[in-house]
Protein backbone atom coordinates (compact mmCIF):
# COMPACT_ATOMS: atom_id res chain seq x y z
CA UNK A 1 0.00 0.00 0.00
CA UNK A 2 1.09 3.53 -0.62
CA UNK A 3 0.95 6.21 2.46
CA UNK A 4 -0.50 9.07 1.32
CA UNK A 5 1.56 11.32 3.44
CA UNK A 6 5.17 10.02 2.66
CA UNK A 7 4.90 8.51 -0.50
CA UNK A 8 6.41 5.55 0.55
CA UNK A 9 5.27 2.15 -1.51
CA UNK A 10 4.50 -1.27 0.27
CA UNK A 11 3.32 -2.84 -3.32
CA UNK A 12 1.79 -5.79 -2.49
CA UNK A 13 0.66 -8.82 -4.80
CA UNK A 14 -3.00 -9.89 -4.52
CA UNK A 15 -5.19 -11.30 -6.53
CA UNK A 16 -7.99 -8.83 -8.68
CA UNK A 17 -10.49 -7.82 -7.53
CA UNK A 18 -13.97 -9.07 -8.60
CA UNK A 19 -16.72 -6.76 -9.77
CA UNK A 20 -17.11 -3.67 -7.34
CA UNK A 21 -19.78 -1.24 -6.99
CA UNK A 22 -20.63 0.81 -9.60
CA UNK A 23 -20.32 5.41 -9.89
CA UNK A 24 -24.15 4.83 -8.74
CA UNK A 25 -23.70 2.76 -5.36
CA UNK A 26 -20.19 3.81 -4.62
CA UNK A 27 -20.34 4.66 -0.89
CA UNK A 28 -20.15 8.47 0.39
CA UNK A 29 -16.99 9.50 2.16
CA UNK A 30 -15.29 12.61 3.80
CA UNK A 31 -16.37 16.10 2.47
CA UNK A 32 -13.07 16.07 0.11
CA UNK A 33 -13.80 12.18 -0.90
CA UNK A 34 -17.64 12.66 -1.11
CA UNK A 35 -20.28 10.52 -3.19
CA UNK A 36 -20.06 11.58 -6.81
CA UNK A 37 -22.54 8.53 -8.56
CA UNK A 38 -24.15 9.72 -11.93
CA UNK A 39 -27.72 9.03 -10.63
CA UNK A 40 -28.74 7.01 -13.78
CA UNK A 41 -27.67 7.20 -17.61
CA UNK A 42 -28.08 10.65 -19.37
CA UNK A 43 -27.97 12.73 -22.07
CA UNK A 44 -25.36 13.17 -24.24
CA UNK A 45 -22.61 15.87 -22.99
CA UNK A 46 -24.00 19.48 -24.47
CA UNK A 47 -27.26 18.41 -22.82
CA UNK A 48 -25.77 17.10 -19.28
CA UNK A 49 -23.78 20.40 -19.30
CA UNK A 50 -26.91 22.20 -19.42
CA UNK A 51 -28.19 21.23 -15.71
CA UNK A 52 -25.83 18.35 -14.60
CA UNK A 53 -22.36 18.73 -15.77
CA UNK A 54 -20.57 21.22 -13.45
CA UNK A 55 -17.18 22.07 -14.69
CA UNK A 56 -16.24 25.33 -13.30
CA UNK A 57 -17.81 28.55 -12.02
CA UNK A 58 -17.19 30.58 -15.54
CA UNK A 59 -17.13 27.86 -17.94
CA UNK A 60 -20.49 28.80 -18.83
CA UNK A 61 -19.79 32.15 -19.96
CA UNK A 62 -20.00 33.20 -23.13
CA UNK A 63 -16.43 34.55 -24.58
CA UNK A 64 -16.90 37.59 -26.20
CA UNK A 65 -13.79 39.42 -27.18
CA UNK A 66 -11.24 40.09 -24.96
CA UNK A 67 -12.38 40.52 -21.42
CA UNK A 68 -11.13 43.15 -19.23
CA UNK A 69 -10.69 40.65 -16.11
CA UNK A 70 -9.49 37.45 -18.06
CA UNK A 71 -6.66 40.30 -19.51
CA UNK A 72 -5.70 41.72 -16.28
CA UNK A 73 -5.86 37.73 -15.00
CA UNK A 74 -3.29 36.90 -18.48
CA UNK A 75 -0.88 39.77 -17.55
CA UNK A 76 -0.88 38.60 -13.65
CA UNK A 77 -0.07 34.72 -14.86
CA UNK A 78 2.98 36.57 -17.24
CA UNK A 79 4.23 39.07 -14.41
CA UNK A 80 7.56 37.49 -14.14
CA UNK A 81 7.61 37.86 -18.17
CA UNK A 82 7.11 41.11 -18.65
CA UNK A 83 9.42 41.96 -15.56
CA UNK A 84 11.87 39.95 -17.15
CA UNK A 85 11.68 42.32 -20.68
CA UNK A 86 10.93 45.31 -18.86
CA UNK A 87 14.60 45.10 -16.94
CA UNK A 88 16.11 44.18 -19.96
CA UNK A 89 14.88 47.12 -22.02
CA UNK A 90 15.85 49.17 -18.88
CA UNK A 91 19.52 47.58 -18.67
CA UNK A 92 19.87 48.46 -22.39
CA UNK A 93 19.07 51.82 -21.73
CA UNK A 94 21.18 52.31 -18.58
CA UNK A 95 23.71 50.25 -20.52
CA UNK A 96 23.67 52.46 -24.07
CA UNK A 97 23.68 55.96 -21.34
CA UNK A 98 26.63 54.99 -19.98
CA UNK A 99 28.02 54.12 -23.04
CA UNK A 100 27.37 57.49 -24.14
CA UNK A 101 30.11 60.63 -23.58
CA UNK A 102 28.64 63.20 -21.12
CA UNK A 103 27.61 66.43 -22.57
CA UNK A 104 27.05 69.38 -20.48
CA UNK A 105 25.03 72.73 -21.48
CA UNK A 106 26.00 76.31 -20.08
CA UNK A 107 23.33 79.28 -20.51
CA UNK A 108 23.77 82.86 -20.53
CA UNK A 109 21.31 85.14 -21.19
CA UNK A 110 21.21 88.52 -22.83
CA UNK A 111 18.51 91.44 -22.88
CA UNK A 112 18.34 93.27 -25.66
CA UNK A 113 17.67 96.81 -26.18
CA UNK A 114 17.00 98.60 -29.24
CA UNK A 115 18.69 102.00 -29.71
CA UNK A 116 15.22 104.91 -29.56
CA UNK A 117 13.92 105.59 -32.99
CA UNK A 118 14.18 109.35 -34.22
CA UNK A 119 12.77 112.05 -31.90
CA UNK A 120 14.14 109.55 -28.96
CA UNK A 121 11.13 107.18 -29.07
CA UNK A 122 11.59 103.81 -27.43
CA UNK A 123 11.12 100.95 -29.75
CA UNK A 124 11.06 97.02 -29.25
CA UNK A 125 13.38 95.09 -30.58
CA UNK A 126 12.64 92.41 -33.28
CA UNK A 127 13.39 89.46 -31.16
CA UNK A 128 13.16 86.72 -34.36
CA UNK A 129 15.53 88.80 -36.46
CA UNK A 130 17.86 88.83 -32.90
CA UNK A 131 17.54 85.36 -32.80
CA UNK A 132 19.03 84.72 -35.99
CA UNK A 133 21.83 87.36 -35.67
CA UNK A 134 22.32 85.51 -32.37
CA UNK A 135 22.85 81.96 -33.75
CA UNK A 136 24.53 83.70 -37.73
CA UNK A 137 28.25 82.69 -38.32
CA UNK A 138 29.40 86.20 -38.07
CA UNK A 139 28.58 86.27 -34.31
CA UNK A 140 30.49 82.86 -34.26
CA UNK A 141 33.16 84.31 -36.03
CA UNK A 142 33.48 87.14 -33.56
CA UNK A 143 33.16 84.85 -30.48
CA UNK A 144 35.89 82.35 -32.30
CA UNK A 145 38.49 85.39 -32.68
CA UNK A 146 37.73 86.26 -29.07
CA UNK A 147 38.74 83.27 -27.47
CA UNK A 148 41.22 82.25 -30.36
CA UNK A 149 39.66 79.60 -31.33
CA UNK A 150 40.94 77.81 -34.74
CA UNK A 151 37.82 75.82 -35.65
CA UNK A 152 35.08 77.42 -38.09
CA UNK A 153 31.89 79.34 -37.33
CA UNK A 154 29.93 76.01 -38.75
CA UNK A 155 31.26 73.43 -36.04
CA UNK A 156 30.89 76.20 -33.04
CA UNK A 157 27.54 76.83 -34.34
CA UNK A 158 26.71 73.08 -34.21
CA UNK A 159 26.63 72.98 -30.61
CA UNK A 160 24.80 76.01 -30.17
CA UNK A 161 21.36 76.56 -29.69
CA UNK A 162 19.24 80.46 -29.39
CA UNK A 163 16.51 80.76 -27.72
CA UNK A 164 13.37 83.30 -26.98
CA UNK A 165 11.76 83.17 -24.05
CA UNK A 166 7.90 83.35 -24.47
CA UNK A 167 6.83 87.25 -24.41
CA UNK A 168 10.59 88.35 -23.36
CA UNK A 169 13.58 90.51 -25.24
CA UNK A 170 15.87 87.96 -23.93
CA UNK A 171 17.87 85.89 -26.15
CA UNK A 172 19.37 82.26 -24.03
CA UNK A 173 22.51 81.03 -25.69
CA UNK A 174 23.09 77.46 -24.56
CA UNK A 175 26.55 75.86 -25.66
CA UNK A 176 26.49 72.08 -25.56
CA UNK A 177 30.49 70.87 -24.68
CA UNK A 178 32.05 67.36 -23.01
CA UNK A 179 33.93 69.46 -20.75
CA UNK A 180 31.73 71.68 -18.26
CA UNK A 181 34.41 74.33 -18.14
CA UNK A 182 34.41 74.69 -22.13
CA UNK A 183 30.37 74.71 -22.29
CA UNK A 184 30.73 77.76 -19.76
CA UNK A 185 33.56 79.67 -21.10
CA UNK A 186 31.75 79.15 -24.87
CA UNK A 187 28.74 79.91 -23.46
CA UNK A 188 30.23 83.22 -22.16
CA UNK A 189 31.97 84.39 -25.61
CA UNK A 190 28.80 83.55 -27.45
CA UNK A 191 26.60 85.91 -25.41
CA UNK A 192 29.21 88.37 -25.22
CA UNK A 193 30.04 88.11 -29.29
CA UNK A 194 26.68 89.24 -29.68
CA UNK A 195 26.62 92.14 -28.13
CA UNK A 196 30.12 93.31 -29.30
CA UNK A 197 28.81 92.38 -33.71
CA UNK A 198 25.70 94.36 -32.49
CA UNK A 199 28.13 97.11 -30.90
CA UNK A 200 29.87 97.52 -34.55
CA UNK A 201 26.95 97.06 -36.67
CA UNK A 202 25.39 99.96 -34.38
CA UNK A 203 28.83 102.06 -34.39
CA UNK A 204 28.93 101.68 -38.49
CA UNK A 205 24.70 102.34 -39.57
CA UNK A 206 25.90 105.71 -37.38
CA UNK A 207 29.01 106.53 -38.98
CA UNK A 208 27.67 105.87 -42.21
CA UNK A 209 24.33 107.92 -41.48
CA UNK A 210 26.70 110.66 -40.28
CA UNK A 211 28.47 110.85 -43.48
CA UNK A 212 25.49 111.26 -45.33
CA UNK A 213 24.41 113.72 -43.07
CA UNK A 214 27.34 115.95 -43.21
CA UNK A 215 27.40 116.05 -46.83
CA UNK A 216 23.73 116.97 -47.25
CA UNK A 217 24.82 119.84 -44.88
CA UNK A 218 27.80 120.75 -46.87
CA UNK A 219 25.70 120.90 -49.61
CA UNK A 220 23.07 123.39 -47.87
CA UNK A 221 25.45 125.90 -46.57
CA UNK A 222 26.81 125.81 -49.88
CA UNK A 223 22.94 126.75 -51.02
CA UNK A 224 22.69 129.24 -48.04
CA UNK A 225 26.21 131.37 -49.25
CA UNK A 226 24.86 131.29 -52.59
CA UNK A 227 21.54 132.66 -51.61
CA UNK A 228 22.71 134.90 -49.00
CA UNK A 229 25.29 136.61 -52.20
CA UNK A 230 22.27 136.90 -54.78
CA UNK A 231 20.45 138.73 -51.35
CA UNK A 232 23.15 141.46 -50.80
CA UNK A 233 23.04 142.35 -54.52
CA UNK A 234 19.34 142.09 -55.01
CA UNK A 235 17.28 145.12 -56.17
CA UNK A 236 13.44 145.57 -55.74
CA UNK A 237 11.36 144.60 -52.46
CA UNK A 238 9.76 141.47 -54.35
CA UNK A 239 13.35 139.78 -55.11
CA UNK A 240 14.50 140.15 -51.86
CA UNK A 241 11.58 138.44 -50.07
CA UNK A 242 12.06 135.53 -52.73
CA UNK A 243 15.08 134.84 -51.73
CA UNK A 244 14.98 135.69 -48.08
CA UNK A 245 12.10 132.61 -48.35
CA UNK A 246 14.57 130.97 -50.12
CA UNK A 247 17.89 131.35 -47.30
CA UNK A 248 14.98 130.39 -44.53
CA UNK A 249 14.08 127.35 -46.12
CA UNK A 250 17.50 126.05 -46.30
CA UNK A 251 18.41 127.15 -42.64
CA UNK A 252 15.89 124.89 -41.31
CA UNK A 253 16.91 122.24 -43.36
CA UNK A 254 20.31 122.37 -41.89
CA UNK A 255 18.91 122.80 -38.32
CA UNK A 256 16.79 119.98 -38.62
CA UNK A 257 19.71 117.69 -40.51
CA UNK A 258 22.45 119.12 -37.22
CA UNK A 259 19.85 117.71 -34.56
CA UNK A 260 19.64 114.59 -36.62
CA UNK A 261 23.39 114.46 -36.84
CA UNK A 262 23.29 115.34 -33.29
CA UNK A 263 21.02 112.29 -32.37
CA UNK A 264 23.59 109.86 -34.13
CA UNK A 265 25.89 110.99 -31.99
CA UNK A 266 24.08 109.99 -28.64
CA UNK A 267 23.38 106.78 -30.05
CA UNK A 268 26.90 105.39 -30.90
CA UNK A 269 27.29 105.40 -26.92
CA UNK A 270 23.90 103.26 -26.50
CA UNK A 271 24.52 99.62 -25.77
CA UNK A 272 22.35 97.35 -27.89
CA UNK A 273 21.93 95.16 -24.72
CA UNK A 274 23.26 94.03 -21.42
CA UNK A 275 23.94 90.04 -20.08
CA UNK A 276 21.62 89.74 -17.05
CA UNK A 277 22.65 85.70 -16.48
CA UNK A 278 25.83 84.58 -16.66
CA UNK A 279 26.94 81.29 -17.73
CA UNK A 280 28.06 79.33 -15.18
CA UNK A 281 30.08 75.67 -14.99
CA UNK A 282 27.57 73.01 -15.04
CA UNK A 283 27.98 70.44 -12.37
CA UNK A 284 25.73 67.82 -14.08
CA UNK A 285 25.12 66.70 -17.89
CA UNK A 286 22.10 67.59 -19.69
CA UNK A 287 22.70 64.45 -21.84
CA UNK A 288 22.20 61.02 -21.21
CA UNK A 289 19.89 62.11 -18.95
CA UNK A 290 20.24 58.64 -17.34
CA UNK A 291 16.60 59.10 -15.16
CA UNK A 292 14.81 60.08 -18.06
CA UNK A 293 16.42 56.92 -19.97
CA UNK A 294 15.20 54.75 -17.27
CA UNK A 295 11.65 55.94 -17.10
CA UNK A 296 11.34 55.49 -21.07
CA UNK A 297 12.77 52.19 -20.27
CA UNK A 298 10.28 51.16 -17.68
CA UNK A 299 7.56 52.58 -20.45
CA UNK A 300 9.04 50.87 -23.93
CA UNK A 301 9.31 48.03 -21.64
CA UNK A 302 5.97 47.76 -19.94
CA UNK A 303 4.52 48.45 -23.90
CA UNK A 304 6.86 45.65 -25.26
CA UNK A 305 6.42 43.14 -22.47
CA UNK A 306 2.04 43.37 -22.79
CA UNK A 307 2.70 43.58 -26.42
CA UNK A 308 4.98 40.08 -26.22
CA UNK A 309 2.12 38.54 -23.87
CA UNK A 310 -1.16 39.45 -26.21
CA UNK A 311 1.11 38.26 -29.10
CA UNK A 312 1.60 34.53 -27.11
CA UNK A 313 -1.51 34.60 -26.36
CA UNK A 314 -4.04 36.04 -28.50
CA UNK A 315 -1.90 35.45 -31.55
CA UNK A 316 -1.24 31.62 -32.77
CA UNK A 317 -2.28 28.19 -32.97
CA UNK A 318 -1.87 27.84 -29.32
CA UNK A 319 -5.10 26.58 -27.18
CA UNK A 320 -6.34 29.52 -25.45
CA UNK A 321 -8.43 28.05 -22.59
CA UNK A 322 -11.35 25.13 -21.78
CA UNK A 323 -13.53 27.11 -24.12
CA UNK A 324 -11.25 27.21 -27.24
CA UNK A 325 -10.26 23.68 -26.29
CA UNK A 326 -14.00 22.69 -26.16
CA UNK A 327 -14.50 23.96 -29.70
CA UNK A 328 -11.37 22.09 -31.34
CA UNK A 329 -11.71 18.23 -29.53
CA UNK A 330 -15.75 18.86 -29.73
CA UNK A 331 -16.72 17.51 -26.50
CA UNK A 332 -17.04 19.28 -22.76
CA UNK A 333 -13.36 19.94 -21.20
CA UNK A 334 -14.11 17.87 -17.61
CA UNK A 335 -11.62 19.89 -15.52
CA UNK A 336 -8.73 22.27 -15.68
CA UNK A 337 -5.82 21.74 -13.68
CA UNK A 338 -3.71 24.29 -12.08
CA UNK A 339 -0.12 24.02 -12.58
CA UNK A 340 1.75 21.62 -9.99
CA UNK A 341 5.53 22.52 -9.29
CA UNK A 342 7.78 20.15 -7.77
CA UNK A 343 11.22 19.67 -6.70
CA UNK A 344 11.25 16.06 -5.20
CA UNK A 345 10.49 12.89 -6.61
CA UNK A 346 8.00 11.77 -9.37
CA UNK A 347 5.74 10.81 -6.59
CA UNK A 348 5.51 14.48 -5.82
CA UNK A 349 3.45 14.78 -8.82
CA UNK A 350 0.40 12.48 -6.70
CA UNK A 351 -1.03 15.35 -5.40
CA UNK A 352 -3.91 13.77 -5.13
CA UNK A 353 -2.21 11.54 -2.39
CA UNK A 354 0.77 14.28 -1.33
CA UNK A 355 -1.00 17.38 -0.86
CA UNK A 356 -4.82 16.11 -0.88
CA UNK A 357 -5.94 19.64 0.28
CA UNK A 358 -4.07 21.65 -2.74
CA UNK A 359 -5.66 23.77 -5.34
CA UNK A 360 -4.65 20.90 -7.44
CA UNK A 361 -6.12 18.26 -5.28
CA UNK A 362 -9.02 19.96 -5.37
CA UNK A 363 -9.44 20.29 -9.15
CA UNK A 364 -8.97 16.77 -9.46
CA UNK A 365 -11.72 15.85 -7.13
CA UNK A 366 -14.08 18.53 -9.44
CA UNK A 367 -12.51 16.73 -12.70
CA UNK A 368 -13.96 13.37 -10.88
CA UNK A 369 -17.65 14.65 -10.65
CA UNK A 370 -17.77 15.50 -14.07
CA UNK A 371 -16.25 12.62 -14.82
CA UNK A 372 -18.08 10.37 -13.41
CA UNK A 373 -21.01 12.06 -14.95
CA UNK A 374 -19.83 12.27 -18.43
CA UNK A 375 -18.82 8.63 -18.08
CA UNK A 376 -22.49 7.13 -16.65
CA UNK A 377 -23.92 9.02 -19.57
CA UNK A 378 -22.15 6.78 -22.21
CA UNK A 379 -22.10 3.33 -19.73
CA UNK A 380 -18.09 4.07 -20.29
CA UNK A 381 -15.76 2.28 -18.14
CA UNK A 382 -12.57 1.53 -20.02
CA UNK A 383 -11.17 4.80 -21.04
CA UNK A 384 -7.98 6.15 -22.77
CA UNK A 385 -6.35 8.53 -21.35
CA UNK A 386 -4.00 10.19 -23.91
CA UNK A 387 -2.53 13.72 -25.39
CA UNK A 388 -2.63 15.10 -29.08
CA UNK A 389 1.68 15.51 -28.26
CA UNK A 390 3.82 14.57 -25.27
CA UNK A 391 4.98 16.23 -22.55
CA UNK A 392 0.62 17.19 -22.03
CA UNK A 393 0.46 15.66 -18.40
CA UNK A 394 -1.76 12.68 -19.84
CA UNK A 395 0.30 9.94 -17.20
CA UNK A 396 -0.53 13.00 -13.99
CA UNK A 397 -3.83 13.39 -15.56
CA UNK A 398 -4.77 9.83 -15.44
CA UNK A 399 -2.82 8.89 -12.24
CA UNK A 400 -4.58 11.19 -10.11
CA UNK A 401 -7.87 11.01 -11.71
CA UNK A 402 -7.62 7.16 -10.58
CA UNK A 403 -6.07 7.90 -7.47
CA UNK A 404 -9.31 10.34 -6.49
CA UNK A 405 -12.17 7.91 -7.90
CA UNK A 406 -10.58 5.11 -5.75
CA UNK A 407 -10.56 7.44 -2.59
CA UNK A 408 -14.77 8.04 -3.52
CA UNK A 409 -15.12 4.41 -2.89
CA UNK A 410 -14.57 3.08 -6.88
CA UNK A 411 -12.28 0.27 -8.00
CA UNK A 412 -9.93 1.57 -10.01
CA UNK A 413 -7.24 -0.12 -12.23
CA UNK A 414 -4.74 1.58 -14.10
CA UNK A 415 -2.80 0.08 -17.03
CA UNK A 416 0.30 1.17 -18.14
CA UNK A 417 0.34 0.98 -21.87
CA UNK A 418 2.56 4.21 -23.48
CA UNK A 419 5.07 1.76 -24.61
CA UNK A 420 7.47 3.96 -25.31
CA UNK A 421 7.74 6.50 -22.14
CA UNK A 422 6.03 4.13 -19.31
CA UNK A 423 5.79 7.11 -16.72
CA UNK A 424 3.32 5.55 -14.35
CA UNK A 425 4.96 3.36 -12.28
CA UNK A 426 7.19 6.07 -11.69
CA UNK A 427 4.86 8.55 -10.54
CA UNK A 428 3.62 5.48 -7.84
CA UNK A 429 7.60 4.86 -7.09
CA UNK A 430 8.25 1.31 -8.12
CA UNK A 431 8.86 -0.88 -10.97
CA UNK A 432 7.17 -4.01 -11.63
CA UNK A 433 8.66 -7.76 -13.16
CA UNK A 434 5.78 -7.86 -15.13
CA UNK A 435 2.42 -6.66 -16.70
CA UNK A 436 0.81 -5.53 -19.99
CA UNK A 437 3.54 -6.62 -21.99
CA UNK A 438 4.10 -10.09 -20.34
CA UNK A 439 0.09 -10.70 -20.53
CA UNK A 440 0.38 -9.93 -24.42
CA UNK A 441 3.09 -12.45 -25.05
CA UNK A 442 1.83 -15.18 -22.29
CA UNK A 443 0.53 -17.02 -25.19
CA UNK A 444 0.50 -19.93 -22.75
CA UNK A 445 -1.93 -17.91 -20.41
CA UNK A 446 -5.29 -17.91 -21.52
CA UNK A 447 -7.84 -14.74 -20.68
CA UNK A 448 -10.73 -14.94 -19.28
CA UNK A 449 -10.00 -16.02 -15.59
CA UNK A 450 -8.72 -13.76 -13.26
CA UNK A 451 -5.28 -12.35 -14.08
CA UNK A 452 -1.90 -13.89 -12.27
CA UNK A 453 -0.81 -11.98 -9.44
CA UNK A 454 2.50 -10.81 -11.10
CA UNK A 455 0.81 -8.63 -13.25
CA UNK A 456 -1.57 -6.45 -10.80
CA UNK A 457 -0.01 -4.35 -8.29
CA UNK A 458 -2.52 -2.65 -5.39
CA UNK A 459 -1.06 1.10 -4.32
CA UNK A 460 -4.19 1.95 -2.61
CA UNK A 461 -7.21 1.43 -1.64
CA UNK A 462 -9.35 0.39 -4.40
CA UNK A 463 -6.16 1.31 -6.57
CA UNK A 464 -5.22 -1.06 -8.91
CA UNK A 465 -2.00 -0.68 -10.97
CA UNK A 466 -0.85 -3.12 -14.27
CA UNK A 467 2.41 -1.81 -15.23
CA UNK A 468 3.86 -2.00 -18.23
CA UNK A 469 6.65 -4.48 -17.57
CA UNK A 470 9.95 -5.82 -19.72
CA UNK A 471 10.03 -4.13 -23.06
CA UNK A 472 9.36 -6.56 -25.65
CA UNK A 473 10.30 -5.96 -29.37
CA UNK A 474 6.88 -6.90 -30.57
CA UNK A 475 4.54 -5.56 -28.61
CA UNK A 476 3.42 -2.72 -31.31
CA UNK A 477 2.45 -5.30 -33.67
CA UNK A 478 0.83 -6.92 -30.53
CA UNK A 479 -1.53 -3.86 -29.85
CA UNK A 480 -3.70 -4.62 -32.77
CA UNK A 481 -4.22 -8.40 -31.71
CA UNK A 482 -7.62 -9.81 -30.04
CA UNK A 483 -5.79 -10.01 -26.88
CA UNK A 484 -5.72 -6.63 -25.90
CA UNK A 485 -9.47 -6.52 -26.79
CA UNK A 486 -9.60 -9.81 -24.68
CA UNK A 487 -7.68 -7.70 -21.64
CA UNK A 488 -9.49 -4.84 -21.26
CA UNK A 489 -12.54 -6.54 -21.35
CA UNK A 490 -11.43 -8.62 -18.79
CA UNK A 491 -10.58 -5.61 -16.79
CA UNK A 492 -13.46 -3.89 -17.44
CA UNK A 493 -15.20 -6.62 -15.84
CA UNK A 494 -13.32 -6.44 -12.75
CA UNK A 495 -13.43 -2.75 -11.82
CA UNK A 496 -16.22 0.29 -11.86
CA UNK A 497 -13.01 2.46 -14.37
CA UNK A 498 -10.11 1.25 -15.99
CA UNK A 499 -8.06 3.81 -17.05
CA UNK A 500 -5.55 3.00 -19.76
CA UNK A 501 -2.46 5.75 -20.49
CA UNK A 502 -1.55 5.29 -23.59
CA UNK A 503 1.31 6.84 -26.06
CA UNK A 504 0.27 10.28 -27.66
CA UNK A 505 -2.49 10.39 -30.46
CA UNK A 506 0.41 12.35 -32.90
CA UNK A 507 3.69 10.70 -31.90
CA UNK A 508 3.06 7.11 -32.68
CA UNK A 509 0.07 5.11 -33.89
CA UNK A 510 -0.45 3.07 -30.50
CA UNK A 511 -2.76 5.07 -28.88
CA UNK A 512 -4.86 4.47 -32.39
CA UNK A 513 -4.68 1.12 -32.71
CA UNK A 514 -5.81 0.45 -28.74
CA UNK A 515 -8.51 3.28 -29.10
CA UNK A 516 -11.41 0.92 -30.54
CA UNK A 517 -11.05 -1.82 -27.49
CA UNK A 518 -12.09 0.98 -24.98
CA UNK A 519 -15.48 3.10 -24.21
CA UNK A 520 -14.15 6.37 -24.24
CA UNK A 521 -11.10 8.40 -24.77
CA UNK A 522 -10.20 11.43 -22.30
CA UNK A 523 -8.05 13.55 -24.14
CA UNK A 524 -5.36 15.65 -22.03
CA UNK A 525 -3.53 19.00 -23.58
CA UNK A 526 -1.17 21.15 -21.56
CA UNK A 527 -2.48 25.32 -21.74
CA UNK A 528 1.33 26.02 -21.95
CA UNK A 529 1.89 24.38 -25.62
CA UNK A 530 -1.24 22.31 -26.64
CA UNK A 531 -1.99 23.63 -30.42
CA UNK A 532 -5.14 23.89 -31.76
CA UNK A 533 -3.76 22.04 -35.25
CA UNK A 534 -2.34 19.35 -33.19
CA UNK A 535 -5.62 18.57 -31.25
CA UNK A 536 -7.28 18.88 -34.50
CA UNK A 537 -5.82 15.92 -35.77
CA UNK A 538 -5.97 13.75 -32.77
CA UNK A 539 -9.64 14.35 -32.85
CA UNK A 540 -9.91 13.55 -36.74
CA UNK A 541 -7.45 10.66 -35.67
CA UNK A 542 -9.96 9.35 -33.03
CA UNK A 543 -13.27 9.88 -35.38
CA UNK A 544 -11.23 7.41 -38.04
CA UNK A 545 -11.07 5.04 -35.87
CA UNK A 546 -14.49 5.46 -34.61
CA UNK A 547 -13.31 6.02 -30.74
CA UNK A 548 -15.60 8.62 -29.15
CA UNK A 549 -14.25 11.18 -26.99
CA UNK A 550 -15.44 11.59 -23.55
CA UNK A 551 -14.61 14.65 -22.85
CA UNK A 552 -11.05 16.71 -22.21
CA UNK A 553 -8.62 17.84 -19.35
CA UNK A 554 -6.62 21.02 -19.58
CA UNK A 555 -3.46 20.77 -17.30
CA UNK A 556 -1.44 24.01 -16.28
CA UNK A 557 -4.55 25.92 -16.44
CA UNK A 558 -4.62 29.99 -15.54
CA UNK A 559 -5.88 30.07 -12.07
CA UNK A 560 -8.89 31.10 -13.11
CA UNK A 561 -9.67 28.03 -14.68
CA UNK A 562 -10.46 29.64 -17.36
Amino acid sequence: MMDPQNGDLRAQRRPARGMALGPQEAASGSHDERQVGAGGAGAPWRELSRGELVIQENVGREAVGVDLRDFSALLWRRRWLIMGIVLAVVAAALALSYSQTPVYEAKASVLVEAPPANGGVPVSPNMATEKLVGGSPAVAKTMADKLKLAESPSALLRNLSVAVPVETEVLAFTYSDPSPVEAQRRAEAFAKGYLEFRKQKLVQDASSSRTSLQVQIRTLNTQLENINAKLSSAQGAAQQSLLQSQATAVSSQIMILGTRLAELSVSENVSPGRIVEDATVPVTPSRPNKRLNTALGVVLGLMLAVGVVAAREYVGDRIKGTKDLESQIGAPVLGAIPAVRTRGPATERLVTMQRPKSIAAEAFRQLRANFVIAAAGRDAKTILVTSAREQEGKTFAAANLGVVLAKAGMSVTLLSADLRRPELEELFGFSAPAGFNEELIDVDHELGGSLPVTAMWSVDINLTLMSLGRAAEDSTELLGSSRVTELIKQLREQADFVLIDAAPLLAVADATIIAPACDAVLIVADANSAARKSVTEARDQLERMHAPVLGAVLINAPANGL
